[in-house]
């Protein structure tokens, strides 16, 4: 049968997903007081702005963070492997 390889992301891809996800957990923080300042339309804007910040970064965060707990990511070959 064929051997199919999964096609996982790098280590470090995994990596800079959960930083660029800490960031916008971070710019949602920064942006909490913002909408208290704001009236009309533009606190709507700043409201939206911090619930798809919130939902991106906990959901990029956490399926960066489960994937690379459990191993899913692309391991480079060092060339010892027997059956070569």
């Amino acid at each position: 049968m064929e051997d199919k390889k999964k096609n996982y992301p790098s280590k470090v891809s995994l990596i800079l997903r959960m930083v660029v996800s800490a960031y916008l957990l971070y710019l949602t923080w920064g942006l909490r007081d913002a909408p208290a300042s704001h009236t009309g339309t533009e606190r709507l804007l700043f409201i939206a702005a911090m619930i798809v910040f919130a939902a991106v970064g906990v959901i990029l965060g956490g399926l960066s963070a489960k994937a690379f707990l459990n191993g899913e990511y692309d391991q480079p070959d060092n060339g010892n492997d027997p059956e070569s």
